[in-house]
């Protein structure tokens, strides 16, 4: 069984699952030059080309609480800036927040539309459902590092985390089934943090 304590408390302080800034909620600025200048650049180009798509931006990045129709309209737009909102719906299925049931099949298929259009927040979201199993997703850790990588290489401090945990597992176990030897894993283990090792040898803990 996989040691989901010990993952909890390595990220103690930040969500298990990846959420856009607060500063992209959009109700605590004034001036509609102020949201803008908050958003991500993938939102305003939407905006830019799509002006009349501002209203659903506003809605969909509203806060407290996200405007779920709002959302579910801006998803459709064809543009890459859809996928912010394509992953606003996916974390409000998977907390059942916002007026929605819970539900990790809606919340699979929103961060799957949003990492396929490259949003690296989708992608480690995603992630972390391969590599736990949650819900029906089956348990995969190949699909977990790939997605991993995926948004790590973009910046994702959380994704490179566990993109690094789940190799060093990975080299553990080789080494346990005599495929390499402790000395290719000592090697290895030189670019780690001592928190990021001590999770791979107590993953199954």
């Amino acid at each position: 069984m996989v040691n989901l304590s010990f993952a909890d408390r390595a990220y103690e302080g930040t969500p298990v699952i990846d959420r856009l800034p607060k500063e992209y909620a959009l109700s605590i600025y004034r001036t509609q030059s102020q949201l803008l200048n908050k958003l991500p650049m993938p939102v305003v180009d939407m905006v830019s080309a799509f002006p009349e798509t501002l209203d659903l931006v506003m809605g969909c990045f509203d806060y407290p609480k996200i405007k779920i129709l709002a959302c579910k309209e801006m998803a459709q737009v064809d543009h890459p800036g859809s996928a912010y909102a394509k992953h606003n719906l996916g974390i409000a299925y998977a907390e059942g927040s916002d007026g929605l049931e819970q539900s990790n099949t809606e919340a699979f298929y929103w961060y799957l539309r949003a990492a396929n259009q490259g949003l690296d927040a989708s992608q480690y979201n995603l992630g972390r459902m391969y590599e736990y199993g949650i819900g029906s997703t089956p348990v995969s850790h190949i699909m977990a590092k790939e997605l991993y990588q995926q948004a790590a290489l973009q910046g994702n401090h959380k994704a490179k985390d566990r993109f690094k945990i789940l190799m060093l597992l990975a080299i553990n176990q080789a080494v346990a089934r005599g495929e390499i030897t402790k000395d290719i894993r000592l090697s290895w283990i030189k670019a780690y943090e001592p928190w990021q090792i001590e999770a791979a040898d107590k993953y199954f803990e």
